[in-house]
């Protein structure tokens, strides 16, 4: 031990007579600046005085911490230079390893087509986003090959194992996608688009639809599927959507329905953005989407006046009903998403956008559903379809359009929209003259509202068992925002007249019951639903809130004043009269309070369902100060005793203002906590 304890000194010793090289110091050293000896593996100042970071060299055998922090620095930049030149950025090819095998044998058992991607920029296609998984029992396999400049030929060049990605049957996103389409506005015709998407034929390729589109519909195929373990293909295919629908406009060969299957994917891109709750992208897809229809004159489309201006961009003639038809309900897609988008996260004040600024005049006529387009029925011409409609101008609405879904949808979205513009007028402090103004606008809105519920048939009347549960789920929407319409109008006015107060609440509770409907059997509903039932929700807390203080000061009234042993007889019946009446207007206020309340957990049911998979109603259900869990654990819900000793009502009202008599929390069905005894 002394010889070896000696060796060890003579070496450091020596080591520090004589002076380093230049960079044999250690990093820690150099660092800090201190004299090193250069001893290995730990040098001397470092063994004296321990650092939090290792001793290392940068000449050291393998890869220092130093190093491997440099070469990351590099990937990131060079990284960063391909995004920011794509053009430098030399292509790669894609293909399926499965191809000639599995993927083949699949394909012809369950009619599987594959796809062959072609793109040109490959920045997207990095090895940390490829996947060789074989494919399940449900899904085929389809490949994704990158090709120079986006053309429809094939490269023969040869890809590397880095480069491959494994995509599931076209066949089977495509019905995954479709049996949920109408809600995210799609507005082709399905069959049409489904018989071009599986054609035997390159990426890309003009008998195809646009990359863009396909790939954003690919997109959402991926996201409605429940098979987890294709879930991580999900971001690949977005950011090939974003690249592929970016430069669809501006390829060398451009594809002759470039325009609308554009404005279709904008609108598809901005519903995926919606449904997660990213609402900065689907603002902008949904501007996009709405830019591009109006260069496109889609907003003038079937006018009954002579064009005064031509559009940037002249389609061509539509070859047939069913072309003109998916122009038509491209517009009014279009529309119908950026007015619902500025419902749900503009101010009330706040909410007018493009259709609303002036001189934006829409002549096109109102959607109808496709099937109807399939019959060779046109809706007419029409000029100044929002304006009349607004000003209670519009001729007679024929049977089309009280049969279409897609009609009422277009336009219950709009009084929702008018209906929050109307009541975010309202002001405390307006004079009389804006008081008149907001009056009569308030009665013109509740008079279009009304018109077009009555054109509703009620949700009880249809069959749920037999009924397509798409249609279904298009005509509970349409019912949903016409209810919504009626709170957003009448909300300012429902602590101020029982009328108001009456028609916010039947409308709750007609939204969050729904005729009756499982909406759990949906699987997906629009992203719009969401914040219709958490105005419901919030509604709902309102009046049993207002009950329950109504129900607290009758009780403790009436007790106070009970007669006394020296009253008279006739004192003694009046008294106790009185108090029988009030306790008869409070067992009713009770039986209506357990009614709201059972509405308000099917509702919170129904928002908790649909939050597992919709990022927006994940935040619509905790950004709301009613459901915030957080204050719910820091503030736990309380009963006071008061002083009468008869009675309890919630302390905390404004955190959790409503329990049952079980003592439980209708919010979260949990125990109340922590009970306070005055």
């Amino acid at each position: 031990m002394t010889s070896t304890s000696n060796s060890s000194h003579a070496s450091h010793s020596a080591s520090t007579l004589r002076p380093l090289k230049r960079g044999s110091a250690c990093l820690t050293c150099r660092f800090f600046k201190i004299k090193c000896d250069g001893v290995r593996p730990i040098c001397g100042p470092c063994q004296k005085s321990p650092k939090d970071d290792p001793c290392e060299y940068a000449n050291a055998p393998g890869r220092s911490r130093a190093r491997a922090l440099e070469e990351t620095v590099s990937r990131l930049e060079a990284r960063l230079r391909e995004y920011e030149h794509p053009e430098e950025t030399p292509s790669m090819e894609l293909y399926d390893p499965y191809q000639h095998s599995q993927a083949h044998d699949s394909g012809a058992t369950m009619g599987v087509n594959v796809d062959r991607l072609f793109s040109s920029n490959s920045s997207y296609s990095s090895p940390s986003s490829s996947y060789n998984s074989p494919s399940s029992s449900f899904f085929g396999t389809s490949t994704l090959r990158s090709s120079p400049g986006g053309s429809s030929e094939s490269s023969d060049r040869p890809s590397t194992a880095g480069s491959r990605i494994s995509l599931p049957g076209t066949r089977s996103l495509l019905e995954l996608f479709f049996n949920n389409a109408v809600s995210f506005g799609f507005f082709l015709e399905h069959s049409r688009f489904s018989s071009s998407a599986l054609l035997p034929l390159d990426f890309g390729h003009q008998s195809r639809p646009c990359p863009g589109l396909l790939s954003t519909v690919y997109l959402w195929g991926i996201h409605l599927s429940s098979q987890t373990q294709h879930k991580d293909l999900e971001h690949t295919l977005l950011m090939r959507a974003l690249r592929d629908t970016a430069s669809d406009l501006s390829t060398s060969n451009p594809h002759p329905h470039r325009f609308i299957h554009t404005i279709q994917a904008e609108t598809l891109l901005g519903y995926y953005f919606f449904r997660n709750g990213n609402i900065l992208e689907a603002k902008r897809h949904a501007s996009s989407a709405v830019s591009l229809a109006l260069g496109c004159g889609l907003n003038t489309l079937r006018s009954s006046h002579e064009q005064q201006w031509s559009s940037n961009i002249n389609l061509p003639p539509p070859q047939d009903a069913i072309e003109e038809g998916e122009r038509i309900n491209a517009f009014w897609a279009a529309f119908t998403l950026y007015q619902d988008i500025a419902v749900t996260v503009d101010p009330p004040r706040s909410v007018c956008g493009i259709f609303d600024t002036p001189g934006c005049q829409v002549d096109t006529p109102w959607p109808l559903d496709m099937d109807m387009y399939k019959k060779n029925i046109l809706p007419p011409r029409n000029s100044m379809t929002l304006h009349k409609f607004l000003n209670h101008n519009q001729q007679s609405v024929d049977e089309n359009q009280i049969a279409s879904a897609t009609n009422v949808i277009t336009k219950a979205s709009l009084l929702l929209h008018q209906a929050s513009f109307v009541a975010g007028q309202y002001d405390l402090n307006m004079s009389t003259t804006e008081a008149q103004t907001l009056f009569s606008a308030f009665q013109s809105v509740q008079q279009l509202i009304s018109s077009l519920q009555s054109q509703l048939a009620p949700l009880e009347v249809f069959d749920h068992q037999n009924q397509n549960l798409s249609a279904l789920r298009e005509i509970h929407l349409a019912h949903s925002l016409v209810h919504g319409s009626n709170i957003r109008l009448n909300e300012i006015f429902l602590n101020s007249d029982a009328d108001c107060r009456q028609y916010c609440v039947k409308s709750a509770q007609a939204i969050i019951h729904g005729g009756g409907f499982d909406v759990a059997e949906f699987g997906c509903v629009n992203p719009i639903m969401g914040t219709l039932w958490t105005l419901a929700c919030q509604t709902l807390v309102q009046e049993i809130v207002r009950l329950r203080s109504l129900r607290t000061e009758e009780v403790h009234g009436s007790w106070p004043y009970l007669p006394s042993q020296s009253s008279e007889p006739a004192e003694s019946i009046s008294s106790f009269s009185y108090r029988q009446d009030h306790l008869h207007v409070g067992s009713e206020n009770k039986d209506k309070e357990d009614s709201l309340s059972a509405s308000l957990q099917r509702g919170l049911s129904a928002l908790t369902f649909f939050s597992t998979n919709s990022a927006l109603m994940d935040k619509s259900f905790l950004s709301s100060p009613l459901f915030n869990v957080r204050r719910y654990r820091s503030w736990p819900c309380s009963r006071v005793r008061r002083p009468s000793g008869i009675h309890h009502y919630c302390h905390l009202r404004s955190l959790c203002p409503v329990h049952n008599a079980d003592n439980v929390c209708l919010y979260f069905n949990s125990p109340i906590l922590s009970p306070i005894s005055r």
